[in-house]
């Protein structure tokens, strides 16, 4: 049996959901349960901190990561096209 693997995007947009339901939240909470490795974790953080999804920030308990406003419209549009191509597949089945 072929385990099937997340794509990028898939990784990506699983972050930014961990990182939106817990804002802020520090990096070793983002990366179990986004179900990440450390350097999938490193590589994903960079690739949304260059597109402004999301924001570093240093506070007291350490470095968290906040979603930022055009993080949050992302994902709004993702899940819009999720819950569409749901229910288009209930249709044609």
């Amino acid at each position: 049996m072929r385990i099937a693997r997340r794509s990028k995007l898939e990784r990506l947009i699983d972050t930014l959901k961990v990182i939106a339901s817990d804002n802020p939240v520090r990096q070793t909470h983002i990366m179990y349960r986004a179900n990440l490795t450390w350097n999938e974790l490193k590589e994903d953080l960079e690739w949304l901190k260059n597109l402004e999804l999301i924001e570093r920030a240093t506070m007291r308990e350490g470095v968290v990561y906040k979603i930022t406003r055009a993080g949050s419209d992302i994902l709004s549009h993702f899940e819009m096209v999720e819950s569409a191509l749901k229910t288009t597949r209930r249709i044609c089945l």
